[in-house]
């Protein structure tokens, strides 16, 4: 009788879980909470073995490779996410072969220009004592993209499993190797850049053999790359205007109250941070099954999918965030020691802004699908003259709690403006919708 009970509550959790994605979610899930957690323990085991001020600047060197993966996702995963699910599978191969050139230039590319740019750095500013990092970082940057994109690859083609080894392979390596660098060598800036280089490399390299047959051809590069463009042409301007908005805030920090600033917001961010197992697990199926959703059913059975995300995991959203902010300083505590407790309110605020930032995922894949990213792009001007205005001001009048209001109040506009777009937009397709139907039922 016990048996029966706990494989009905097996079947009925597996079911609730197959409702999103076709069935892809959980599988989605459990990877990006393997990957979120290899972080989290990741940043822990850095945040306990280097002082304030070292894992500052670990966190600001961070901040230049999640920065170029930004990049490779407005330019490369997002239009992939949307369109890849869309081809008929004899144009498969042509298509998935001129997205793998195309990610592999880019990467290449974008390691070259982070390399020229930390070495610049470390001439101009020495002060910074950055001169040996500029290979690591770029090291870092490229590997970290290049599996970041397969995994990508993996989900949109419904892949989950290997997307999973993927990141075992991977994280799974990479986290005891640095705990054991940690504990018996000592902690080096540069040495942990190139554990995660490494092991993101032999990721990458070991489960590329699961990438499907391709074919290469100019024409084809051309199509698939002025497709992308499309779309890319908004996001990445957008990507770049993201970062100078949303970050300017976390810039300033360390500008006025040094690099010990950057480890407490980091240290806090990596709490909340916590959501991103179902934030980018998310992401992983749910742009490409709206993209399904709106081919087969047209804009209202996507819309109904994407209420339905929206419902579900907005409450597993709010739960958490609120845990997260009735006891700021116990889970700081609890992470790092009492050298972070005392910054609670930092946490409190983060927690604040996840809420907010979670509204976005749901946006963003519903203008993803209507392949309609222009609101995206016009949106960031609004938010870098907002953070350029109010960044200084509010971190040099208010100190952190400054900061973190700015921080906040970024989310909430940004939100509220592609809102309004997106519901602008759908309204239009259903008026001409409403129109041509009419026009079926008495023709001129």
């Amino acid at each position: 009788m016990g048996t029966e009970l706990l494989e009905k509550k097996q079947t009925f959790l597996a079911r609730i879980l197959a409702r999103i994605g076709g069935g892809r979610t959980p599988a989605a899930l459990f990877d990006q909470g393997l990957v979120s957690g290899a972080n989290f323990v990741t940043n822990v085991i850095l945040a306990r073995s280097f002082g304030l001020r070292d894992y500052g600047v670990f966190a600001l060197a961070w901040v230049g490779v999640l920065f170029a993966n930004s990049l490779q996702y407005a330019m490369i995963v997002t239009p992939m996410m949307s369109v890849g699910p869309k081809q008929d599978q004899e144009d498969r191969p042509a298509y998935y072969g001129s997205v793998l050139v195309q990610e592999i230039a880019f990467g290449l590319f974008v390691g070259l220009i982070m390399f020229v740019c930390v070495w610049y750095s470390a001439r101009y500013f020495p002060q910074w004592h950055i001169a040996g990092l500029a290979l690591p970082i770029s090291g870092a940057a490229v590997a970290y993209m290049l599996q970041e994109f397969l995994r990508r690859y993996f989900f949109c083609t419904s892949q989950s499993k290997h997307a999973l080894t993927c990141d075992i392979v991977s994280y799974l390596t990479q986290v005891p190797i640095i705990f054991w660098l940690s504990r018996s060598h000592g902690a080096k800036l540069s040495t942990m850049l190139w554990i995660i280089a490494a092991t993101s490399l032999i990721g990458f390299l070991s489960c590329l053999r699961w990438y499907e047959h391709v074919t290469y051809s100019r024409h084809a590069l051309r199509t698939v790359f002025l497709r992308h463009w499309q779309m890319s042409r908004w996001l990445a301007p957008s990507a770049f205007m993201q970062w100078a908005s949303s970050n300017l805030f976390q810039l300033a920090a360390p500008v006025y109250f040094g690099a010990a600033a950057s480890a407490v917001l980091r240290a806090s961010q990596n709490i909340v941070g916590v959501a991103h197992v179902w934030f980018l697990g998310l992401d992983n199926v749910v742009p490409a099954e709206a993209a399904r959703r709106m081919r087969r059913e047209g804009v209202e059975g996507m819309l109904r999918y994407v209420r339905r995300i929206t419902l579900q995991w907005g409450a597993i959203t709010l739960a958490f965030t609120g845990l997260v902010g009735c006891f700021p300083s116990f889970w700081l505590k609890l992470a790092y020691g009492t050298k972070y407790a005392g910054d609670g309110f930092v946490l409190r605020a983060f927690a604040c802004i996840y809420l907010v930032v979670f509204i976005s995922g749901p946006l963003r894949y519903g203008l993803q699908a209507l392949e309609y990213t222009a609101p995206i792009f016009w949106t960031y001007p609004v938010l870098i003259v907002f953070s350029v205005a109010l960044a200084g001001p509010l971190a040099s009048k208010l100190g952190m709690k400054g900061v973190m209001i700015g921080m906040l109040a970024s989310q909430v506009l940004f939100q509220g403006l592609i809102g309004i777009a997106f519901w602008l937009r759908v309204r239009k397709i259903r008026r001409e919708a409403a129109l041509e139907g009419a026009e079926a039922l008495y023709p001129r």
